[in-house]
């Protein structure tokens, strides 16, 4: 008997060894590796989010930051709680790959009992049979409720900044059509405290880098806008090879 203890421990041990050895992984995933995100409630329906969807590839690429940014957390995973999960993601890959991404638990023995309690800001990550838990705070809160409150379609705001960059750029030279990609109003201000009389900035990335292996350059107009003199542009310039990290925030992939 002393011997099958032993024997039980030492197993035990090497379980849990390979457990946070598990635990000690970072996944690291790509948008562009991503087909879907369909996020699950038990008690509040379900809802895909494609990355062919201009607007929720965007959301995509938030949460795959979480992903990525996301700490591995030291407490081993819980492979025999035998709950259905409050909620679950499942992110479908573009190779046919599945990552799902479930709540993470505490569990506790007590009078030969088991009691399991979510764990705060921490969740278990599959994929391939390997089960990773992270501590990410925005990633536990988006999987819980934050889904859910995601708008539906391209934001209003948004729709307008596309709307006023088109109508001015039919003012531009000919030269510059290129520059169609991500437009933004990055700022309006009123000339002389009048409502209807404004300084407009606005700006875009050329749509020629979008499938290449070069740097997105960026234009930048300044134009007038007044009632008696219609659209005036004021100044042009480019901004050659900007950054990836510019241009994913002028596309808003990035805060």
């Amino acid at each position: 008997m002393k011997k099958l203890v032993i024997i039980y421990m030492v197993f035990a041990g090497l379980f849990s060894s390979i457990q946070l050895a598990k635990a000690s992984v970072q996944p690291k995933l790509k948008t562009e590796d991503v087909s879907s995100i369909q996020a699950n409630r038990i008690y509040g329906g379900a809802r895909l989010f494609k990355e062919s969807d201009g607007y929720e590839e965007v959301i995509i690429s938030k949460v795959v930051k979480w992903i990525n940014t996301s700490n591995p957390s030291e407490v081993p995973t819980e492979f025999e709680l035998n709950k259905t999960p409050v909620s679950n993601l499942k992110i479908r890959m573009k190779n046919g790959d599945i990552a799902v991404i479930e709540p993470a638990y505490n569990c506790i023995f007590e009078n030969q009992k088991k009691t399991c309690t979510i764990a705060d800001g921490e969740v278990i990550y599959t994929q391939n049979n390997i089960r990773v838990r992270l501590k990410s705070l925005e990633l536990y809160d988006w999987l819980l409720v934050g889904w859910q409150y995601e708008s539906i379609g391209v934001p209003k705001e948004e729709l307008l900044e596309e709307t006023l960059y088109t109508r001015y750029f039919t003012y531009l030279d000919k030269t510059y059509s290129d520059f169609i990609m991500c437009p933004k109003i990055d700022k309006i201000e009123r000339i002389n405290g009048d409502t209807r009389r404004h300084i407009v900035h606005a700006s875009a990335l050329n749509y020629g880098a979008h499938h290449g292996d070069v740097p997105y350059d960026r234009i930048h107009i300044t134009l007038t806008d007044t009632p008696e003199n219609g659209f005036e542009i004021n100044k042009v310039t480019i901004e050659k090879g900007i950054s990836g990290k510019e241009s994913r925030i002028q596309c808003r992939r990035e805060n």
